[in-house]
């Protein structure tokens, strides 16, 4: 029986990739080798190249990767006062408020003027398991 001994890997290249893959040696979080790299590159280029004349057109001939999307905030701060207060506050139950409470949550129940704030505090509770609860 022959044994054969296995060279050195070749990083960042797509060789240098698979050969992370052949050998199940883990290629590093921060891809400080290259390799990751390497296989993204490729892929790309192969989509490209296949990619027909109609989706160039479609795309303007835009390829690889998206340009970023600015992001937005989160929540803002709602004018109207008392609003997400909690259970606490009975004098802000009156018409065109919604009460948000999820039962199984770390939120307690608030009180929401109507619209995206209401929306917003469900959504919130329902992100929030209580201690030991699953999502």
């Amino acid at each position: 029986m022959t044994t054969r001994t296995l060279g050195p890997i070749a990083h960042g290249t797509l060789t240098g990739y698979n050969q992370h893959r052949n050998r199940r040696v883990p290629i590093p979080e921060t891809d400080e080798c290259g390799c990751r790299a390497a296989f993204t590159a490729s892929r790309r280029e192969r989509a490209a190249a296949r990619a027909s004349r109609s989706a160039h057109e479609w795309n303007r001939g835009l390829t690889g990767e998206r340009p970023p999307i600015p992001s937005r905030p989160l929540a803002t701060a709602c004018p109207t006062a008392a609003c997400g207060q909690d259970v606490a506050a009975p004098e802000v139950a009156g018409p065109g408020w919604v009460y948000a409470r999820v039962i199984g949550s770390a939120e307690p129940g608030r009180w929401y003027c109507s619209g995206s704030c209401s929306t917003y505090g469900i959504a919130l509770a329902e992100l929030r398991p209580a201690e030991g609860g699953t999502r």
